[in-house]
């Protein structure tokens, strides 16, 4: 609550209670929000627990578990420790009421309801404390530092740890807060997609995300970097292995085939330290066969992924020069697939290679060695121009949405009658396709809430980044992303409406503002978006940009109700 008064008049504004639905980490935290009149404005402020007589009981309850909760004594009554024997403070009742998981463990028929002290030996300190922060204020503040300023390996594979233990300990909104930072992670820094496949499990939000990454920008993702930056070094051997097999993967075979040889190099290199490490530990040098071992192990599994490369879309000059002296593939592979090629170019009458990547059916050209490793990837063809060819790449990951054109146009005449030949000229355009700052620009201050876009003047680009439904709800949840921000919203559930699936891309015709009546955010200025009428872009390669399918969900004005208990995605 604040009071202002300026002059002989006062202002007052009081926060609207909070949702009896709210979780205990918003009826906790303290409000305070200043309205600045001018430099010569006295005004007071008062916390959401006035001491005054007038505080209802349960206020005055509230504001006394606060307080003992900054009581180092109180909030300490119990320990965790992790397997790196680090110990954690925390408060017992705090964490059964925010875990399902420790309710059961300290409150119930288990023996931890009577020790002060808890082992979890699956997780290291930095998760325990992270876990711990959130239960008691609803932040990660000391994790972000730690590791969310950092770029490294280690600081993708902690994200993920801190998942599965929010997961795993059915923590609230703990577990959607890290999807979210390892949607920001990646999409800025794509080779750490590779650590966060590998360390998390299969069929999780967390491994899908990462994979379709790599699937999509191969060229990015999968160099290795440093030794602690990310890429395809971060990968273990099984993970390996459903990555040569996948034929989604965007990539020519040559260049699978080159990272596959760098992942053999930096695993040796790596395997050679950690035994130079366990022997100055030891201080014994005994063990002369654990070299071959590991050498013998990592060729295994080289080969074996090497198995799933289709060698016959590989220049033959390559296959020889490149592919042979590796002993990774036999003689006999390689004889077949250059016999496979002559073959293929008898019938076909023409000399082609194919490559990964769906749709089959949709004449294809792998650009390598363009110089930025953003250009190179798969371009499908999308139209015919005067003199030549228009090809298109799209990159739909993440809330990042590029377009590369390819235009391969035969060379000027002048030039051809000069070569006597004909001569090809290939360009590539790259263009961002999403509206910058779009969701900015719509929950900017000079636009006011429940503001209506009737007029179509301001119609944002943006990309569904997730979307949750819900069976007992008349809308479908949404996070929209404009590539650098995301934006809540909501749309009304129809026929329709069900196409809509993860990174569809849409342009937002008409849409009204609202508040959100509960969310994760103590931002009491937060804006979500309902949309009215809305078009879907066609995601197809074979297919022009410019011409979307046009998807209409159109409701009276009069008829939207800002009141809907709307629970709002995180991350």
């Amino acid at each position: 609550r604040i009071q202002l008064k300026p002059a002989n008049r006062t202002h007052s504004l009081q926060r609207e209670s909070p949702s009896k639905h709210a979780s205990i980490e918003h009826t906790l935290n303290l409000y305070i929000k200043i309205i600045q009149y001018s430099a010569s404005i006295s005004f007071i402020v008062h916390t959401m627990f006035p001491s005054s007589s007038s505080s209802s009981p349960s206020q005055i309850v509230l504001h006394d578990l606060w307080k003992a909760l900054q009581d180092e004594e109180i909030r300490g009554d119990l320990q965790l420790v992790g397997r790196d024997g680090v110990r954690v403070s925390a408060n017992r009742f705090v964490l059964g009421a925010r875990s399902e998981i420790f309710k059961r463990m300290l409150y119930g028929d288990f023996r931890e309801a009577l020790q002060t002290e808890i082992h979890l030996e699956q997780y290291e300190g930095p998760i325990l404390q992270a876990v711990v922060d959130f239960c008691h204020s609803n932040e990660i503040s000391q994790f972000t530092v730690l590791y969310l300023s950092q770029q490294t390996e280690l600081a993708g594979r902690r994200l993920v740890q801190l998942y599965k233990a929010a997961d795993y300990l059915q923590i609230g909104g703990l577990a959607e807060l890290v999807e979210g930072l390892v949607h920001n992670r990646t999409t800025r820094f794509p080779p750490l997609a590779c650590a966060i496949y590998d360390e998390a499990d299969l069929d999780t939000p967390l491994s899908k995300d990462a994979l379709l990454m790599i699937q999509c920008r191969p060229y990015v993702t999968l160099p290795p970097g440093s030794s602690s930056f990310g890429g395809i070094s971060c990968l273990e051997g099984m993970k390996l292995r459903t990555l040569f097999v996948d034929q989604n993967v965007k990539a020519g075979e040559l260049f699978l085939f080159e990272m596959l040889q760098k992942w053999s190099i930096i695993k040796k290199e790596q395997r050679r330290q950690q035994r130079e490490h366990d022997d100055e530990e030891k201080k014994d040098n005994t063990n002369n066969n654990q070299e071959e071992e590991d050498d013998d192990e990592i060729n295994a599994i080289v080969k074996e992924c090497a198995s799933h490369l289709h060698l016959e879309d590989i220049e033959p000059q390559d296959l020889l020069s490149i592919v042979q002296p590796s002993g990774f593939c036999s003689t006999k592979a390689i004889t077949k697939a250059i016999t496979c090629q002559a073959l293929r170019a008898s019938t076909n009458h023409i000399w082609s290679l194919s490559s990964r990547g769906r749709p089959n059916n949709i004449e294809r050209i792998l650009v390598e060695g363009a110089g930025s490793q953003d250009a190179n990837g798969i371009y499908y063809y999308i139209d015919g121009l005067a003199n030549g060819d228009l090809y298109s790449k799209r990159e739909i990951v993440c809330g990042q949405q590029y377009v590369y054109t390819l235009s391969i146009s035969a060379a000027g005449k002048s030039q051809q009658k000069e070569d006597n030949d004909m001569t090809t000229e290939c360009r590539i355009f790259c263009s961002k396709l999403l509206t910058h700052d779009g969701c900015q620009i719509v929950a900017t201050n000079k636009y006011h809430r429940r503001h209506n876009n009737n007029n179509g003047l301001f119609q944002p680009l943006l990309q569904i980044i997730d979307i949750k439904t819900d069976d007992d709800s008349d809308y479908a949840l949404l996070q929209l992303s404009d590539g650098d921000h995301y934006l809540h919203g909501k749309i009304r559930k129809s026929a329709r409406s069900y196409n809509l699936k993860h990174n569809t891309l849409i342009k937002v015709l008409r849409f009204s503002k609202y508040a959100p009546t509960y969310s994760n955010s103590n931002d009491d200025n937060q804006i979500a978006i309902h949309l009215k009428t809305i078009s879907v872009v066609s995601l197809d390669p074979g297919h022009k940009f410019g011409n979307p399918v046009y998807y209409f969900d159109v409701f009276d004005a009069n008829e939207f109700d800002d009141q809907d208990d709307v629970v709002m995605l995180t991350g």
